[in-house]
C-alpha cells in the first residue's frame, strides 16, 4: 500500500450536498470521482473492454455482492474538515447574452443549484479558496496516481460540475504522466468516456489568463452559450435542453455533455479550461436515434471542435 497527501482547494464555489443539502467537505463524491478517472487511467491497457475493467474495478474499489465474491475496498479515503460551506448567496459571475436577452451567468450555467434570483436553492455551498488535506491510501501499481494527475487536470465536483463548478486542484506530488488520447471519431464508437479526444492535437482548449474565478466562469458560461448556437444540432451536445426534445427520446432523458469545462489557477490568476471526452449516448438512448441521426452526429462535435479553434479567448494545449 501507499499513503499520499494533498492539499484539495476549490478554485470555483462547489455545489456538494449533504442530507440536508447544504454545501460540505465530504469524501464520497471524492471517491466516486476517483473512480471515474481511474477508468480513463486504466482503459487502454484493458484495451477498453468493459468487462475486464469491471473486474479490475471491483478488485480496487470493492464490491458488494452475495456469496464469495464480496469484499471491502482498497483504496482508503480521509479528509481532515468535514465543515459546512460558507457561501449563501449565488456567486455574482456577471452576465450571459442570449440572443438580445442578458440572463445571469451563475444561472445559466449552474441551473439546478442555483435558482432564479438568482439564489441558492440549498442553504450553503462550499466557497472559491476553501482548503481541506486530503489523506489517501491505496496498492502501488494500480493507476490510482495516474487518476490522481487527471483529476488535478481535469477534474471537477458537485452539482453542474461539467459547467465549471466545483473546480478544484490536489496540490502535492504528481506521476509524470502523459493521459491516453484517442482519434475523437474512434472514441465515439464507445457510449462511456474513456479518453481525453484528439484530431492531429488534443482537444484541450486553454483561454487567455483571466484576473479572477468570476471572470474565468464567466467566459465559459458564454463560450458555452454561443458553442450551442453555433452547431448544426444542439441536442446532440448535451440533453435536454429547454423545450426542445430530441425525436424517440423523453424530457427525463440524460445525456451529459462531453466536452467538460474546468477553471485552472495560474498564480494569482484563473485560466478556463475546456477538453473533450467523446463518447455516444448509451445504447438505450442510441438505438433510438434514426440512422440519419446516428450519422450526423459526430458532424455536431466537428462543429464545436471548430468554433473553439476559431474563439479569440481560447487556444489549444498539450493534454
Amino acid at each position: 500500500m501507499k499513503t499520499l497527501e494533498y492539499t484539495v482547494r476549490f478554485n470555483t464555489p462547489a455545489f456538494l450536498g449533504n442530507a440536508e443539502q447544504s454545501g460540505q467537505w465530504r469524501t464520497p463524491p471524492l471517491k466516486a470521482l476517483l473512480r471515474q478517472w481511474w477508468r480513463v487511467a486504466v482503459a487502454e491497457q484493458l484495451n477498453f473492454n468493459v468487462d475486464s475493467l469491471r473486474k479490475y474495478e471491483a478488485e480496487i474499489f470493492g464490491v458488494a455482492a452475495d456469496g464469495r465474491d464480496s469484499h471491502k475496498s482498497q483504496v482508503r479515503i480521509r479528509l481532515d474538515d468535514w465543515s459546512l460551506g460558507k457561501l449563501n448567496q449565488a456567486p455574482a459571475i456577471g452576465q450571459v447574452a442570449m440572443g438580445k436577452n442578458q440572463i445571469p451567468a451563475a444561472l445559466y450555467s449552474g441551473f439546478g443549484p442555483v435558482i432564479p434570483g438568482p439564489k441558492l436553492k440549498a442553504n450553503a455551498a462550499i466557497q472559491s479558496g476553501a482548503e481541506a488535506r486530503l489523506r489517501i491510501a491505496f496498492p502501488e501499481d494500480s493507476g490510482i496516481e495516474q487518476a490522481l494527475a487527471l483529476i488535478n487536470s481535469y477534474g471537477t465536483l458537485g452539482g453542474r460540475c461539467r459547467n465549471g463548478w466545483g473546480s478544484f486542484e490536489l496540490i502535492g506530488t504528481h506521476v509524470d504522466y502523459k493521459p491516453v488520447m484517442r482519434e475523437w471519431k474512434a472514441a465515439m464508437q464507445k457510449d462511456w468516456p474513456h479518453a481525453i479526444g484528439k484530431d492531429e492535437k488534443a482537444l484541450v482548449w486553454q483561454s487567455s489568463a483571466q484576473p479572477g474565478w468570476e471572470a474565468a466562469m464567466r467566459l465559459l458560461a458564454q463560450t458555452r452559450a454561443d458553442m450551442r448556437r453555433a452547431v448544426p444540432d444542439r441536442l446532440m451536445l448535451a440533453y435536454p435542453s429547454t423545450k426542445a426534445t430530441m425525436p424517440g427520446w423523453s424530457n427525463t432523458d440524460r445525456v451529459p455533455h462531453s466536452l467538460r469545462f474546468k477553471v485552472r489557477a495560474v498564480g494569482k490568476e484563473f485560466v478556463a479550461l475546456i477538453v473533450h471526452m467523446p463518447c455516444r449516448p448509451a445504447d438505450s438512448l442510441w438505438n433510438k436515434l434514426s440512422s440519419q441521426k446516428q450519422q450526423d452526429f459526430p458532424a455536431t462535435f466537428a462543429a464545436a471542435h471548430t468554433f473553439l479553434d476559431k474563439h479569440p479567448h481560447f487556444n489549444r494545449v498539450g493534454a
